[in-house]
Formats: structure tokens, sequence, C-alpha cells
């Protein structure tokens, strides 16, 4: 049955009859529609990023953290981002480790988990012919002070020592060429994988390599195990895995990979590339390239291969096939290499370029020396790259690998084998090894860590504009390694600096550590060097890199813990431009979210739609039309840049690109600090603090009805109704209706204040309603609607004797602003059918009428002419 209720059709232009006692008033009408008006307010600033070490948290692409300026002025300290100096590294960064490994080795991989360093294996002794005769059957870890880069010491039982924790490698059967359970190994290769989920750091992956044991039949031979290390959060190993469907694939005459664990022609696998790439796409592939197999049993007893596998880590840390879940094997075989290759480096790489107005991510492998013939007679001297596909992990490979001109080329480098490699802030480190055409060419081991850097299309730039793209290979004025030191079949890793708070001298963004290998009386080595990296002192060359991205960390951007509402962005620049740079530049770019209590790259949405809240947004603080940034101060008014957007976040992120304007290859600009502006996003929160129907003597007597304006119970939070929607009135409206039956309710429900409705709907069960003027509304204020402020459709006061004349029981609902005119939010519109929480359905008040209704007397009365509804 359709409810009795009093209702009106639609709104119209009204005039409330309020008299006064002696005058009339006429007030000007207001608008006949609700207008956004925002305006910009005073917040306060909160500096992101300033100290040397607030910097050194970010993501560098050819740039660096720099200790300037040397006397900064308040509130800018020491600690700047600039372009990347190029050339040889700076032989002063590196040291020798006062800290030695507890046993002497070479050809030992490392692999880095957050602050510790694992050494694995490796050759104890080595014979003349250069193979191990015995080798270590450990996992030695050592943690580092990231502020400091040396090493932290405890009392570590033996064979550990003050530094290294010694974890023993799990024994395992390794292969056709011997029935023994064997753990030690040299020249395997392993990687360390981040973990995704859970409490530990990670998984370490060791793959293959050369083992020794007396009792076998031949004494060395190549193994193909392949073994997992859990590493919990105290760098602790805790468990070993071994399943057999993880050994390193053998393929058999048809060019297909052996998936029989007792078949006799399985080889193992020494020597080889192995590389870990995390996807922008977050997976996990690890990919095995070339390789030597040394199996005497075989007709065949040792095989160089161009041979590229690859498999895919879960988010538990097992290997699974990439393509085929059902596959006997966790490997999968890609397009061969153009030759075979063993002893050299692969090294992922990944950089972030803009297409089409969005950061991508795009992931790569660089592959590099090694040795082409199994005796190393031939070296490679050629680069070659491999991108990434995010999704499948396959690889498509070229030797265009460096820039010139507007196009590519091929080159050739310094040849090296048994060299290892690293990849930072978009450079190439090519870590010591061997120049000698034999193995295993300890007489040409090196001192030296040639570099080159790499743009955001992964293509080597020409670092001395002569077609030079790695520099620091002479061994007299390039060495890095303190004299006397040369070493081959080292390793070498990199842990993340933390630098303390406003040092002033110059701080860098990782440490690297090269860490044993032999010497060249091809005797294996207990010594450890280290060097910074990522800071401007990296190199003494003068020459910078063209341009070059620095990323911040996503940071919180609270206001007394509640979103933020962004006024300004502010930054300082050192960017006095010379005449042979006159558009050198900072541009600056900035991405803001309202994130549910996390702050990272996950929680923004990556579109660059004009649309998405969340997009990377360009600011321009320069009035030249090509120029972004000026020297000195920059600020750009973000009511201003955006006009019709209020950006609310919890958590923001800028990014600066640098650029030089190559005249002056030597001048860069300084980013000196950044900084945002911010108020708490304060919103209107219209409360109903009172609402009482009010009866005399069983007669309709009163609707008291006093609205506020208060967010979260705090001014702070709360903005006035004017400045988040303009002038003008709102509406507010009652549902009223009589029961046929007492007992039995007849409004069970009213509408909720609807933001699609327009500014002239009604609610369906309105009976009567009262225009509200937004202006008293500011923070905290409270508004009481007056008895005769209530009218009907047609614009004529509520007549109570015929809303209540007949006897009865009434239900009487409210809707505040069901047009949404105030600037409410979703949280806002919750509480406007009642008290706050709203019931489900609103608050019904229920009043018993038995005579005529006696409403309270006015004492004031004006003409107030009022708007369309």
């Amino acid at each position: 049955m359709t409810p009795p209720f009093l209702s009106l059709s639609r709104r119209t232009l009204r005039v409330m009859v309020i008299y006064t006692l002696s005058c009339v008033m006429l007030v000007t009408a207001w608008p006949s529609g609700t207008i956004r008006a925002l305006v910009d307010e005073t917040g306060t600033d909160q500096i992101i990023d300033n100290s040397q070490a607030d910097f050194a948290s970010g993501v560098f692409q050819r740039t660096v953290v720099a200790a300037a300026p040397s006397t900064p002025s308040a509130p800018d300290v020491v600690g700047a981002v600039e372009l990347a100096p190029v050339g040889a590294l700076n032989r002063n960064n590196w040291s020798t480790s006062s800290t030695t490994l507890p046993l002497p080795l070479s050809d030992a991989p490392v692999v880095s988990l957050s602050k510790y360093l694992f050494v694995i294996g490796g050759a104890t002794t080595i014979d003349s012919n250069g193979e191990s005769v015995s080798n270590s059957n450990y996992v030695f870890r050592g943690e580092i002070n990231q502020a400091t880069g040396a090493f932290v010491t405890d009392s570590y039982p033996a064979p550990g020592n003050d530094a290294f924790k010694a974890f023993p490698i799990q024994g395992a059967d390794p292969g056709p060429e011997c029935d023994i359970v064997i753990a030690g190994r040299s020249r395997s290769a392993a990687v360390a994988v981040p973990a995704t989920t859970g409490s530990n750091l990670g998984y370490i992956f060791i793959v293959g390599g050369n083992m020794y044991d007396q009792t076998c039949a031949t004494y060395n031979f190549s193994t193909n195990l392949v073994q997992r290390a859990t590493v919990n959060a105290n760098g602790d190993i805790i468990a070993w895995n071994t399943p057999d469907t993880w050994r390193f694939p053998t393929l058999d005459s048809n060019g297909e990979i052996i998936t029989n664990p007792a078949s006799s022609e399985l080889r193992g696998v020494q020597d080889l590339q192995l590389v870990h790439v995390r996807t922008s796409a977050g997976n996990d592939f690890i990919y095995a390239i070339g390789g030597l197999s040394v199996a005497p049993s075989q007709l065949l007893q040792q095989d160089i291969y161009p041979y590229v596998f690859y498999t895919k880590v879960d988010a538990n840390g097992n290997l699974t096939h990439p393509t085929n879940s059902s596959a006997g094997t966790v490997w999968a075989k890609l397009a061969d290499l153009p030759f075979p290759l063993h002893s050299g480096t692969a090294l992922a790489v990944n950089t972030t370029r803009i297409e089409g107005g969005a950061p991508v991510q795009k992931d790569a492998i660089f592959l590099l020396g090694g040795c082409t013939t199994i005796d190393c007679t031939l070296l490679n001297t050629s680069v070659w790259r491999a991108d990434v596909n995010p999704t499948t992990g396959t690889l498509t490979w070229t030797d265009q690998v460096a820039a010139i001109g507007s196009g590519t080329q091929a080159i050739n480098i310094q040849a090296r084998h048994n060299v290892t490699g690293l990849s930072f802030n978009n450079r190439i480190y090519y870590i010591t090894g061997s120049t000698a055409n034999s193995f295993p060419g300890a007489s040409g081991a090196t001192a030296t860590i040639p570099v080159a850097i790499f743009n955001d299309q992964f293509l080597l730039e020409d670092l001395t504009n002569s077609n030079i793209y790695f520099v620091g290979t002479n061994e007299t004025n390039d060495r890095v390694l303190p004299e006397p030191y040369r070493r081959v079949g080292a390793a070498a890793a990199l842990i993340p600096a933390v630098p303390p708070d406003n040092v002033t001298s110059q701080v860098y963004a990782a440490w690297m550590y090269v860490i044993g290998g032999a010497s060249e009386n091809n005797e294996p080595t207990n010594t450890i060097f280290f060097g910074g990296v990522g800071s401007a002192n990296e190199t003494t060359s003068a020459t910078r890199a063209p341009e070059g991205w620095y990323y911040s960390q996503p940071f919180p951007v609270l206001t007394d813990n509640e979103t933020s509402r962004l006024l300004a962005l502010k930054w300082f620049v050192d960017l006095n431009r010379p005449s042979s740079n006159p558009e050198a530049d900072i541009r600056i770019q900035f991405r803001a979210a309202v994130t549910s209590g996390t702050c990272r790259e996950s929680d923004f949405d990556p579109s660059p739609s004009i649309s998405n809240p969340e997009r990377w947004r360009a600011i321009d603080a320069n009035p030249d039309p090509v120029l972004y940034s000026k020297d000195g101060l920059n600020q750009v008014r973000l009511i201003n840049a955006f006009p019709d957007e209020e950006i609310q976040a919890t958590c923001m992120q800028y990014r600066a690109q640098l650029i030089q304007d190559p005249g002056d290859r030597t001048f860069s600009p300084k980013l000196l600090y950044f900084a945002v502006e911010k108020i708490v996003a304060a919103k209107p929160d219209i409360i109903i603090e009172t609402f009482d129907v009010q009866t005399n003597n069983g007669s309709f007597r009163n609707i008291v009805l006093t609205l506020r304006n208060l967010r979260k119970n705090s001014l702070a939070a709360t903005r006035s109704v004017v400045a988040a929607s303009g002038g003008g009135g709102f509406f507010v409206d009652l549902c009223i209706a009589r029961r046929t039956d007492p007992d039995v309710p007849v409004l069970t429900s009213v509408p909720a204040p609807d933001p699609n409705a327009g500014g002239s709907a009604t609610p369906a069960c309105v009976t009567v309603s009262a225009q509200v003027p937004k202006e008293p509304f500011i923070p905290g204020a409270s508004y009481t609607v007056p008895l005769n402020s209530w009218n009907k459709a047609n614009g004529e006061p509520a007549n109570w004797n015929t809303i209540f004349g007949t006897p009865g029981t009434y239900d009487i609902g409210i809707v505040v602003d069901y047009n949404t005119m105030t600037g409410e939010d979703a949280e806002g519109r919750s509480n406007n059918r009642g008290e706050s929480p709203s019931a489900p359905n609103g608050i019904i008040r229920t009043i018993t009428v038995v005579a005529l209704p006696t409403p309270e007397p006015e004492s004031i009365k004006v003409f107030v002419p009022v708007i369309y509804r």
C-alpha cells in the first residue's frame, strides 16, 4: 500500500516569510546552483629530501648524490642530486678491508641480500693447470655496516672468523660423474632472489660448479646440482633444497631436455653466466647462459655451450617451468647465443623510460667477457644485450648496444675471462679478470674496473666523444685495487649504503666489494677490497652525463595523521646556467595518492590518463617557455597549476630530470632540496546535532533541528561549506507519514543523499523542505533551522494544521543535503539521515497527535528570497 505521505513533487522558487517586529528586510538572492570555488590556503612545509641521507634513499639513473652546497643557507643542508660524472673510477675511494675471508678462496660466487654478503664455496687450493684441488664446503656470511661499508664483527665459531659466520653447504648427489654425496665446489654460479612474501630475506640459488673428490673415478668434474638456501630475516641460512627436477638441463641428440634423472647422458656445468631478473611485471626469472661442461665419463669429456636456459621463481621461492607446469624439468630452452661462451659475466639491468607520458620500467641483460673456446685461447670482445619480455621472460638479443649519433652500433671492448661484473645507477662495472689468452690466465690478472654508462634505451654512451664506451682499462693509470694486488676469478657484490643524517663529507649510494680470487701466482687469496659508488666523486673525471633522472622514494604526507591537501611544491636548485649551457634545466614531476596505510610504488595507478588523480604531473616554475626551473627557490601553487583539482594525498613521489644541454660537458644542475606545502584535507561534515519533534498535550508543538559542521570531532579536519562548495544554500527534507495502524511503522526508511540526483531533485518521500544558508557553517559552527523555514513544493510555508491535523501516530524522517551541495565526501554524507553513524535506513522519529497543532510563536520574521531546487 502506498504510504499516506504528504509529499512535494518538485522544488520551485520560494519565498520564506519571516516577519520582524517593525520592518521588512530584502536579502540578495542566492545563486541557483552549486559553484565549487577552490581557494588557496596557507599550510606548513614538509621537507622531503634535503640531506645526502635523504637523497641516497632514492633511485638514481645517471645521477648521483653530492655533498653540496658547501655552505648551505637554512633550510637547506649539505646534500644534492647532480648529473653523474663519467670516467674511470677514483682509486682514492677504494681500500683494502681489514676483514679477511676465513679461507683463501678463488672462483667463489658472492651474492647479497639486504646488508649481508654470502661467499659460496670456492677453491682453496689450485694446481698448476688451474684445477681446484680442494674446495670450501661452506657459505660464509658477512654483515655490513651500511653507514661505513665496514664489516660488523662478532665472535663466530670456526671455520668462521670475527666477521664471517659459516653455514655448511648441504651435501648432495653430484650427478652421474660420482656416486658419493659432495658439498664443496668452485666455479659454480649463484644468484640471490629477495623474498616477496613472508618474513625471510630471500633465497640463494647455486647452479653447477666444479667438484673434486679423490674417491671419485676422476677427481674434477662439473655437477648438475641446483640448490636453494633459504635466508631468514637475520641473514642466517635456515634450510636447503635440492629437488631432482631442478638439476641443470642436458640436451639429447634431438636438442630436447633430458628429464630422466637416471640417464647416463646427463652432464654438469660450470663457469656459466647466471643472472636473475625481476621484471616490471613482478616476475622472477633466472637465466643460465653458456657454460663449460667437464664430464670425464662421456665421449666428449669437455664441451662449451651456446645454450640459454631459463626458469621462473614463484612467490614461495620454488623454481617452476616458465611455460609448462607439468614438464619434467623446471628449465626451458631459449634461442642459442651466436657463439659458445664460458667464464664471462651477465648483468641484469633496468631503467625507467617515459612512454606515452607514463614511466615504464624496462629490463635487459648485458653479456660481456668470457672465453669462446674451452681453453680460453679465444676471448669474447663483443657486448650483447638481451631485452627481457616482462611477462613471458623470453629474450631478444642484439649486438647493437651503443649509441652513435641518432643510431646504434656494435662495439668491441677489452677481452677478459674469469671476470665478474655489476650494474648500478645505469652503469656497468667490468670487474678484474684476466686478459691472457690462456687458462687459468693468472698472468693476465687485472686490478682495474672499466666502467660504461647506458641511457634509457639501454644504449651505451660515448664517454669521450671518440667512440670509447668503456673507460678505465689502463692497468697503470686506472688501477682500482691498491698496489700490488691483481685478481682473476674474484667475485663482486653491492650493498646499499645508508648514510648518517646531516653528514657534510661526501657519501655514497652503495658499497662495492671485490672478494677473494687468485693472484698473479694463481694462488687463492682471502683479501677483500671495497669502495663507494654512486657519488659525485666516484670518478676524477669532470665530464658529466648529458641527462639523468632521480626518483624519490614514495613518502607519506599525512598532516596530523589525516589525509593532506597539497598546496604547493617547492624545490631549491643551483642552476646558474653558463652561456655554453643555456637550456640546462631541472624538470620536476610528481604524483600523489590516497592510500590505506601504505606508501609504496605499487600504491599508485600508473595510467597517464588525465582522469587519473594519481598520474604523473609536470610542473613549471620558470616563465620562460622552454625552461622549467629557475636558479634558487622554485614554487608552484597547485591551485594555479591545476585549477579544477584539489589534490589530496597520504603518499607522494616526485622525480627530477636533470638536463645538461651539452655545451660544457662539465656542467651539472643541482637539486638541493624538495618540499611540499600541505594542510589537512579538510572537508565539511554536516552532522545532525539535534533532531527532535516535540508535542504538547497531544498536539504538535515544534521541530528542533540543529546542524553542525564538524568532521571527525576535529576542527582541523573540518572545512567551511562555502570554501568547499561555494556560496548559496542547501536543503533539508522531512518525510512525514501517518500510520494506519498505530503499532505498524509506515515510514521505515528515508533515502540517502544522492550525488547524481541533480540540484532540483527531491527525495520521493519528501513532505516539507527547509532551505539552509551555507555561510554559517564554518568549522565547528552550529545552526538551528527555524520552524518557519519549512516550506512546501510551491514555496508556501508549511501548514502544520494540515500536516498534523488528523489525530494519529506519525513517523518523521530527515535527509540533510539530498542533492549533495555542501561539498561533503562519502564519509561526511553517511550521517545525513540521523545521528552519527546513521542507522542503515535513517533515523525515524515518532509522535502521537490527539489535538490540533500549537506551533511555538515566532518573534523574528524576515522575507528572504530562496533558490530554485
